[in-house]
């Protein structure tokens, strides 16, 4: 049984223009150990699927489907049991630290705070965790005090901050949702590399979200591929990047140059990007058919009259697509 269990996750939340289709059947599994990756724009649905994990929707949200987690459906849970798994099993990574955290707080207290509710450690034993959590970090004593406050460190070391908070109960599950936004080169590749040391070295699984194809082709085992709340591609990551079949997911490499880097070895050098055509439809007025159909050169009239059911690429590789690129390796 995967210790993570997402089976036709649908999500509706009422707005004044009307219901808004977040999530469409969405489903997928998580062993135990294993990273997979969450891909595609803004508008796509990846961080509402992280948050609908965490069980942190809207109280009008609309659910159908079922999130089990090691066999308990969380969205059938009432919020006593959630908050016995949030960051004691499940732990999230939010993509803007300085929201993520409480300003009037020290950093040593916020760590502290959970590893005392989850764990029932004392204040003392609480704070000599702190302290060796942010060392783990990258935040050594007595450079990083813990009585220091998250005003006055940088974007990058705030962001260590909230990865320390994530990891201080050592969870089952650690999702991180776009954890570079806004952060430089140098410093995005340094927190890429914390994420991905520390869960291989704990065992926890990891769910990256990220717009970068390049992040998920260095950082996770199998990738879904996410538009306007539909997963269109999924597989293990090396398959999908050889064997890229539906066209939403060739334009996000197309478009990202992270991803051209990546697949050239580091040494793409100048290359000319392609920006896909239109943009993610409005989640109130999303058409029938293929999603994608209205941005898509492939599209023909069938594309428009259902939605299309996966189509086999290879082992344990699919796409939504009734036109899937079959004979071409991506450049």
């Amino acid at each position: 049984m995967p210790l993570l269990d997402v089976a036709g996750l649908t999500l509706r939340i009422p707005t004044a223009e009307g219901m808004a289709d977040i999530l469409s059947d969405v489903s997928f599994a998580l062993d135990r150990g294993e990273s997979i990756g969450l891909v595609g724009e803004s508008g796509c649905g990846k961080s509402m699927t992280a948050l609908a994990i965490m069980g942190l929707l809207p109280d009008s949200a609309q659910t159908r489907g079922a999130i089990r987690f090691d066999g308990r459906d969380l969205l059938r849970m009432d919020e006593a049991g959630l908050c016995a798994i949030r960051g004691r099993r499940i732990a999230m990574v939010f993509q803007e630290p300085m929201t993520a955290l409480n300003p009037v707080m020290t950093i040593g207290a916020q760590i502290a705070e959970g590893l005392r509710l989850h764990l029932r450690l004392g204040h003392g034993e609480a704070e000599d965790r702190a302290r060796r959590l942010l060392d783990r970090v990258g935040l050594p004593a007595p450079r990083f005090s813990p009585q220091l406050y998250p005003h006055q460190l940088s974007g990058g070391q705030r962001q260590r901050v909230v990865i320390a908070m994530a990891l201080a109960c050592g969870p089952d599950i650690l999702i991180a949702d776009e954890p570079t936004t806004a952060l430089d080169v140098t410093i995005q590749a340094q927190i890429l590399d914390l994420i991905a040391s520390v869960a291989a070295e704990t065992g926890m699984a990891l769910i990256m979200i990220t717009h970068d194809l390049g992040i998920v082709a260095e950082t996770t085992e199998r990738m879904l591929v996410m538009y306007a709340g539909r997963i269109v591609e999924q597989g293990p990551t090396a398959e999908v990047f050889a064997r890229m079949a539906h066209p939403y997911t060739r334009g996000l490499f197309a478009a990202s140059p992270h991803a051209v880097a990546v697949s050239a070895g580091g040494t793409a050098g100048r290359v000319r990007l392609t920006a896909i055509p239109g943009q993610v439809p409005d989640p109130t007025r999303r058409p029938g058919g293929c999603v994608f159909a209205d941005r898509c050169a492939r599209r023909t009239a069938a594309c428009e009259a259902a939605v299309p059911p996966p189509v086999t690429i290879g082992p344990d590789h699919t796409a939504a697509c009734i036109h899937p690129v079959l004979d071409e390796v991506p450049a």
